[in-house]
């Protein structure tokens, strides 16, 4: 990446004093508008998790589950719900531990620009940051995480010589898959600092149908009967679920030329929801947030003898 390109993506970053340093602090992430359904009960337990009480520091969570039953959904929301902004990090193997403290970068063959994660810029301005996909950074990367997570709440940055003290009002969540949860892939000292442990579970077919009524507004409600119908014995999560109706729908529509008028019966509506399943479920056939129970039995099963 050339410096004039590096200066461009940072330019829009607001200029910070720390002493006698310039650190380029990153935006906040834009919160997607998506509308929640029915998860009450988990949404209490985090904002308990957060309560500051008699000056006691909030704890930090994590949330665990099947992918795509919407965890980040839930973290999009409490961010509204607390008006505060919200810093995401996302895991990868690719990850370093200096994309979660602060990094200098070249923007010239002489300068260089500090330039603060988004954690350290949702403890400097008191947001919430946001780790999802936890369980996929390598462990040395989550190892400045122990003193932000603990009671000393500091984050230290050893190339410009930094540690920087969480704002009062800095909140700290996370979220990993099910089987990442269940297999014990984060260190202690992260196991330990990011408890309670909050488990998101597939939804029941009547709210699944309510959400798929919020993200196919157009659909005549056959479509919704048919599709609970037709997956009642298998287990999908919402993403999918929404993806697969989405699609059907639109073969629908593209084939009908572009008109939604046209009546349609439940045998019709069925046989586009399985030519959508078919095509759907080809491009995700190594994604274990679909699928009936009985076939992740048998993937479970080959898993262990390979093993």
């Amino acid at each position: 990446m050339t410096a004039n390109l590096i200066q461009e993506q940072i330019s829009k970053f607001e200029v910070t004093k720390l002493g006698d340093l310039t650190i380029r602090v990153p935006l906040c992430d834009e919160i997607p508008d998506i509308e929640i359904v029915e998860q009450k009960e988990i949404i209490n337990k985090a904002l308990a998790t957060w309560l500051n009480i008699d000056g006691v520091a909030p704890l930090n969570f994590r949330l665990y589950g099947p992918a795509g039953v919407g965890k980040n959904t839930i973290v999009y929301h409490l961010a509204r719900i607390l008006q505060k902004e919200l810093y995401i990090i996302r895991g990868g193997e690719e990850l370093r531990p200096e994309e979660i403290t602060c990094s200098p970068i070249a923007t010239s063959s002489h300068t260089f620009e500090y330039i603060a994660s988004p954690l350290f810029a949702a403890m400097l301005r008191g947001g919430i940051c946001f780790f999802d996909e936890l369980s996929r950074a390598p462990h040395s990367v989550l190892a400045p995480l122990a003193s932000v997570l603990d009671d000393r709440r500091t984050l230290t940055s050893v190339n410009p010589g930094i540690c920087l003290k969480a704002h009062p009002e800095f909140l700290f969540c996370a979220a990993l898959n099910e089987n990442a949860e269940e297999s014990m892939m984060l260190p202690d000292f992260i196991d330990e600092r990011t408890r309670p442990a909050i488990y998101v579970g597939f939804p029941s077919k009547e709210i699944l149908e309510q959400i798929l009524k919020n993200h196919v507004r157009n659909a005549d409600n056959l479509w919704f009967k048919v599709f609970i119908k037709q997956f009642k014995n298998e287990t999908i999560s919402p993403r999918n679920a929404v993806k697969l109706l989405q699609y059907a729908y639109r073969l629908y529509c593209h084939e009908k030329n572009g008109t939604t008028n046209h009546a349609i019966n439940d045998y019709e509506a069925a046989k586009y929801l399985d030519r959508a399943k078919k095509d759907i479920l080809s491009a995700n056939e190594n994604n274990t947030d679909f699928g009936s129970k009985e076939s992740k039995e048998e993937i479970s099963v080959v898993s262990e003898l390979l093993h």
